[in-house]
């Protein structure tokens, strides 16, 4: 069965829906949880006070990374949490590299299930994932 498993998080509900169904698996496995939060820097821009989201606000760096470390002690999984930064490099190409180098055999995902137009604009990390990644991977699918 699987030993540890990955999880990429954001702010999004896919993602901590994400979490929730790794955590459950990985009480029921004895496996590992580690969860990931990329930094993309293609989406923030430099302001007066540094570095703003494009909104003006702060980034919430750690803030995702300190929800996802309370969802894995609400299940009782002593996980690991990881924030990494992006300066242009493909986020799916991240999440398999890293996944990799930390011995990961399971990558649980969230999706938000786009299709069509919004797909083609936007593109899908889980496609990118789940083209390119040599270990199963599975998408946990929500609307947010």
């Amino acid at each position: 069965m699987y030993q540890k498993i990955m999880v990429p998080v954001d702010e999004s509900h896919a993602s901590m829906r994400a979490l929730r169904e790794a955590c459950q698996l990985a009480s029921s496995t004895q496996a590992a949880v580690c969860a990931i939060h990329i930094l993309d820097y293609a989406q923030f821009v430099w302001g007066k006070d540094g570095l703003q989201g494009e909104n003006g606000k702060d980034t919430p760096q750690d803030a995702v990374l300190v929800q996802a470390q309370q969802i894995m002690q609400q299940h009782g999984i002593q996980g690991e949490t990881a924030f990494l930064n992006n300066t242009g490099e493909k986020i799916a190409h991240i999440i398999v590299r890293e996944a990799a180098k930390r011995g990961c055999d399971l990558i649980i995902m969230g999706t938000h299930g786009l299709t069509g137009l919004m797909h083609l604009l936007m593109g899908s990390v889980a496609e990118g994932v789940l083209r390119e990644s040599k270990i199963p991977v599975m998408l946990i699918r929500h609307a947010d």
